[in-house]
């Protein structure tokens, strides 16, 4: 058993806890490290906050760095790190795989720390206020906390938390680290980037940026995002910000990553979003972060982390698992398909045909689908998708519905001219085997019999069609008369009655 200490929560497997981790991400933690990050104070005799943390004014640069060590410094655990990137500072923090076994993969989340704020024309990088508290107070906080909750357990991979100084003058501390990583063979699986993420007030999303060799990844913050119901819409970004953040370093050499951001261009209106005014300025301050947008954001990489981090070395044995119940014949349609599924991990369900997301029930590791079948054998394939893969389970399903009339039509009617055609029209669900028509007069007595024939396009509708006369050539009387239509449908008869007036 597994015993999360800071917080007496105890877990019997790795993957089975994110449901737990998600009440160990708080706001008010949140906010009081945007707070403490957006007033970034130097510690002494005389307190002053700096206001910013421009990587060109290094004292304030440090300054930052050094609270953020302090706060990884929390977890015993985590191996503390200051890395010179061009004589700016990353803060890395180390987590340890577990020693057996183990393996030599990395898993990275990161947030730039470094502010400016040169939309004010006045704005002078040596000595302005750039108090940064969403670019990106936001994403540093997310990343100490997600830090100080994981380092609490043990995995099989490596855990990579870095806060990255000078993103703000050319991406230098992920370029340095991204370019060091390459050149020592580092295998680093994934890097989650968080740059931006609590303005927003119109709407709870992330806009995820990522590149064709990325966008697995995308996938697994959508399979977290619905498995953990965190209620974000996940989008995916525009082209404008394809190279413009700590994730474009690392594609430079070619490891997988993405940025999770509020909005792709900040600066400009766009679904679900309106531009932010205060991005690039001294007035991006705390008061204008929505807090409760940062946790549900850290929440969801937070439990995206913990995933990727629990996967064994070998995809295959993480696989999910997951079963049909046997329906074999059945008679109504559309029909549930319904099954149980094993994964310690999100996943979602799809049914073929049709595509059809199933709704599951995490609690009884159950789903359900309703799914339409056409008449006779149906191939019904639930497929498990997993981040890494899918598994999948067929059965075929005969469909053989209960007979129903569809329609049983007579017209014109009534028929008023001596030489006009009464049309007999017959439809059920099932193709007819025959038609026949039985034409009684008023008094009971029958007086035509008529034999139908199939619609040539559809051998479920059939006609048949009557000259109003009756025995002998005679023209049928004025009157009502009474019309049995009888079809055949594999072997049985079934009938409507049907009135038709004539009039001479």
């Amino acid at each position: 058993m597994v015993v999360l200490a800071a917080y007496g929560i105890s877990y019997s497997a790795h993957a089975d806890r994110g449901d737990d981790m998600l009440s160990l991400i708080q706001p008010e933690t949140l906010e009081a490290h945007i707070v403490a990050l957006q007033e970034n104070v130097k510690q002494g005799r005389s307190q002053f906050a700096f206001r910013t943390r421009s990587a060109y004014n290094r004292e304030a640069s440090d300054n930052a760095a050094e609270y953020i060590a302090s706060q990884f410094r929390r977890s015993l655990k985590l191996d503390v790190q200051f890395e010179d990137a061009g004589g700016l500072r990353n803060v890395v923090a180390t987590l340890p795989p577990r020693l057996e076994p183990s393996s030599d993969q990395v898993f990275v989340l990161c947030a730039h720390y470094d502010s400016k704020a040169d939309r004010d024309r006045e704005w002078n990088p040596l000595v302005s206020e750039a108090p940064g508290a969403d670019d990106n107070a936001t994403g540093v906080a997310a990343l100490l906390e997600i830090a100080n909750v994981l380092s609490q357990f043990d995995y099989e991979h490596e855990l990579r938390f870095i806060a990255f100084a000078g993103k703000e003058v050319g991406l230098l501390g992920s370029e340095y680290h991204a370019r060091n990583a390459s050149e020592t063979n580092q295998n680093i699986m994934a890097v989650l980037n968080l740059d931006m993420i609590g303005f927003n007030w119109t709407s709870h999303q992330a806009v995820v940026v990522q590149n064709a060799s990325s966008r697995w990844l995308g996938d697994v913050f959508r399979l977290a995002n619905r498995w953990y119901a965190l209620g974000l819409e996940i989008r995916d970004a525009r082209a404008e910000l394809a190279e413009n953040g700590d994730h474009a370093s690392f594609w430079a050499h070619d490891y997988h990553a993405i940025t999770l951001t509020e909005s792709d261009v900040p600066r400009i209106d766009s679904k679900g979003y309106r531009a932010n005014p205060y991005y690039h300025t001294p007035d991006d301050t705390v008061d204008n972060v929505n807090v409760d947008l940062v946790r549900k954001v850290a929440q969801l990489a937070l439990v995206t982390l913990n995933c990727l981090a629990s996967m064994p070395s070998e995809p295959d044995e993480a696989m999910p698992r997951v079963t049909v119940d046997p329906q074999l014949l059945v008679k109504r349609n559309p029909i549930e398909v319904t099954g149980q599924f094993e994964s310690s991990f999100p996943i979602y369900i799809i049914v073929h045909p049709g595509n059809i997301a199933a709704q599951v029930d995490r609690s009884n590791n159950t789903y359900t689908a309703t799914v339409p079948l056409n008449v006779g054998a149906n191939h019904i394939r639930v497929a498990a998708i997993h981040a890494l893969g899918a598994r999948s389970v067929e059965q075929t399903i005969v469909f053989e519905p209960e007979f129903e009339w569809k329609s049983a039509l007579v017209f014109p009617n009534p028929s008023r001219k001596t030489d006009e055609l009464i049309i007999f029209r017959a439809e059920a669900n099932l193709p007819i085997e025959e038609m026949k028509v039985f034409v009684h007069s008023p008094d009971g007595t029958l007086v035509k019999r008529i034999t139908g024939a199939a619609d040539r396009g559809d051998s479920r509708i059939w006609r048949a069609w009557w000259n109003r006369k009756i025995v002998y050539g005679i023209q049928a009387a004025t009157g009502v008369y009474v019309c049995r239509i009888e079809i055949l449908v594999k072997g049985n008869k079934y009938s409507r009655y049907r009135k038709v007036v004539i009039l001479q």
